[in-house]
């Protein structure tokens, strides 16, 4: 306990010290923690996210470092950055090496399948070139249109990888039973053009459909990755109506002048007409038990529709944890953010900074902050705003006050009170006494270490402030949607709003973008899809059989979401508008055929259904390579989309060739 002088005033000493010395964190004259195990430096720049000289910037710190050899001082001593930038850069870089993987991975697997269900190295060289042709020109597109490509994209070059490759597939595999049916290798290419050109072109308007319909949300990373998409596919298909008729005829050309081994061959046919026993097993079962898989699909969807009322009552992710970077919070970034932590402690709030229009306003926004945060049902979530001010001992009419009352106290201690107190409190008393060249203070009158935090690019000081939350869990979203609310677009006593944004803001915003666009874009891409279908089809008994099975593969992933508990982030929910369009290009090459081989199911599924189910192996291996990612919100995209696959590759190869049946049976039993 401080002991009380004779004036009372020892207590009060001992408190202005504590705010004094408030300030004076670090005695060593080093940020620094108090054992003096972590130190840190603050570098102040005028970069920003997305600006290229950030980059550079710490590039330059990473060979500074290099250079000093930290190790040399003590082999244990590791040196790291965090804020902002590195968080950033350590990102896009792990992205980047992620998604070079992923599409290599993706591709190899992709091309392994094709080499092995045509039998044929040639076959790769069919598929490769319109392929690469198709995205290389999107990304091209997108670079040019938009300077950069973020994150969503630079995955989404193995998932056109695998939705594109499907055109030439389809093709070739057309060409390829013409051929095996004894036409000559001129009216093979001509046959498979024609036979296959509808359903091509169906397959691309609509998975363009399900990728373009992105483009009308309000969140830019949903608009990029759309457009890459729409360009991406459309451009595919472009590309194989002229290349790959060459690339087949030039092959042809060659195949006499090379060994056996190496030529392109022709399939050889069962006795039933099929390529494989799978096919024929396929096109038997549905043919002789329809109902069974009628029944199978309507047990199934019974289950799924079960789940929905609850999931979608509210299916959004709000745990943040489950969407970001691993190896970040483990060992990049976020592991010395939370170091820096223990050096800078409440000064580390760079997450917190905004900025108001001019100085004057600062201490008004403060107080509307606060009183906004008063009334938080539940509970407050600040534990301050930090302006300039709070450097000061006030603002300039509080100041005024307290210098009256200073001189007070001046003029009560004179000459003689101080001559009848003892040497120790007559020490107390002149260290109490103000001197008498004190006046208001301004936020210049500050050492530039401590205004340079509340100073913006113009040099202007007192316009940047602080908001400190509680310590509470910003990983739960909802505590951003309180925060967002709080501090968000203050509304001045003159009615002035000063437009305010932090972290919470923009995470506050992407799920009211999920909100808002997720219902949205699903209508749209439905609606868009189905009116393709009822386009091509030429007859409502075709278009409805196809958007029935579309229907359905949709309502099987969502029930399968809503079973296994995977909530909806703002990266994995594309995968509904997206299945849209799969959902729709399978059924509809199988009953297209069907419609070309005069009503004949078992047969359109014998001659369709390789092609179909390699479109779908190479469409999931390329949503599978999302699971490759370290960033979980990816990984739960490719779960969802992989599930996506599944369920409209079952309603194309088995429930729509048994719905087909059971009409057709019904039709003629009629």
């Amino acid at each position: 306990p401080v002991k009380k002088s004779a004036l009372g005033i020892g207590e009060h000493l001992a408190k202005w010290d504590e705010r004094a010395n408030r300030q004076e964190s670090y005695p060593t004259g080093y940020f620094a923690n108090p054992e003096s195990t972590l130190l840190g430096i603050r570098i102040v720049s005028n970069t920003y996210l997305g600006d290229p000289r950030a980059d550079r910037l710490l590039a330059t710190v990473g060979a500074m470092i290099e250079e000093a050899q930290p190790k040399q001082f003590d082999p244990a001593m590791e040196v790291g950055l965090t804020g902002d930038l590195a968080a950033a850069a350590g990102e896009k870089k792990a992205l980047m090496d992620e998604a070079i993987v992923a599409t290599m991975l993706a591709l190899s697997v992709i091309m392994l399948g094709i080499a092995f269900f045509y039998r044929s190295a040639w076959a790769l060289v069919v598929m490769v070139v319109p392929v690469a042709f198709g995205i290389s020109a999107a990304y091209a597109f997108a670079r040019f249109q938009l300077g950069y490509i973020n994150a969503a994209g630079a995955f989404l070059g193995a998932i056109l990888l695998g939705n594109g490759i499907n055109y030439p597939i389809v093709l070739l595999s057309r060409y390829q039973d013409f051929l095996a049916r004894g036409a000559d290798p001129a009216e093979a290419k001509r046959a498979a053009v024609y036979n296959a050109m509808r359903a091509e072109f169906v397959g691309a308007c609509v998975a363009s459909i399900a990728y373009g319909s992105l483009t009308i949300s309000d969140f830019r990373g949903f608009s990029q990755f759309g457009m890459i998409g729409f360009v991406g596919m459309l451009l595919v298909w472009l590309a194989i109506i002229p290349v790959v008729p060459a690339l087949l005829a030039a092959i042809e050309a060659l195949n006499p002048k090379l060994p056996s081994y190496l030529r392109m061959g022709v399939p050889k046919l069962r006795s039933d007409g099929s390529r494989s026993r799978t096919l024929s097993l396929v096109a038997k079962v549905t043919y002789t038990y329809p109902w069974f898989f009628v029944l199978v699909t309507v047990v199934i969807t019974a289950r799924a529709v079960w789940h929905l009322p609850e999931y979608f009552a509210d299916p959004w992710e709000y745990d943040f944890g489950k969407m970001g970077s691993k190896s970040s919070d483990q060992s990049g970034a976020g592991a010395w953010s939370d170091k820096a932590n223990h050096v800078f402690g409440k000064t580390n709030i760079a997450g917190a900074r905004m900025i108001a229009d001019n100085p004057g306003q600062v201490p008004q926004i403060k107080t509307v902050m606060l009183a906004r945060d008063a009334t938080d049902p539940q509970g407050k979530m600040l534990e301050d705003v930090v302006t300039v001010y709070d450097l000061l001992p006030g603002d300039e009419e509080l100041q005024k006050k307290k210098l009256e009352v200073l001189e007070r106290i001046r003029d009560r201690i004179t000459p003689r009170v101080l001559q009848e107190l003892d040497d120790s409190e007559r020490a107390t008393a002149e260290r109490a006494i103000p001197p008498e060249d004190l006046r208001v203070l301004t936020p210049a009158d500050l050492p530039p270490l401590m205004s340079r935090r509340f100073s913006d690019s113009t040099g202007a000081v007192g316009t940047v402030f602080y908001v400190q939350p509680k310590r509470v869990n910003f990983a739960d979203a909802h505590n951003h949607l309180r925060l967002s609310k709080t501090i968000d677009n203050v509304e001045l006593p003159d009615k002035t709003v000063v437009l305010t944004a932090s972290r919470s803001t923009i995470f506050a915003e992407i799920l009211t973008s999920m909100r808002k666009d997720g219902p949205r874009l699903s209508l749209v891409a439905f609606g868009a899809v189905a009116l393709v279908v009822l386009l091509a089809a030429r007859n409502v008994k075709t278009a409805g059989a196809v958007l029935l099975s579309l229907l359905l593969g949709v309502v099987w992933l969502a029930g399968a979401t809503a079973y296994f508990g995977e909530r909806i982030n703002y990266v994995n929910f594309i995968a509904y508008p997206i299945t849209f369009g799969i959902g729709s290009e399978y059924p509809f090459n199988i009953a297209d055929r069907t419609r070309l081989l005069g009503g004949n199911v078992r047969e359109a599924v014998v001659r369709s259904a390789g092609a179909v189910m390699l479109c779908s192996f190479t469409t999931t291996v390329g949503y599978a390579s999302m699971l490759y990612s370290d960033f979980q919100s990816l990984v739960s995209f490719g779960k969802l989309a992989v599930v996506g696959e599944i369920a409209c590759l079952y309603t194309a190869i088995f429930f729509l060739p048994s719905l087909l049946t059971l009409i057709e049976r019904a039709k003629r039993a009629g």
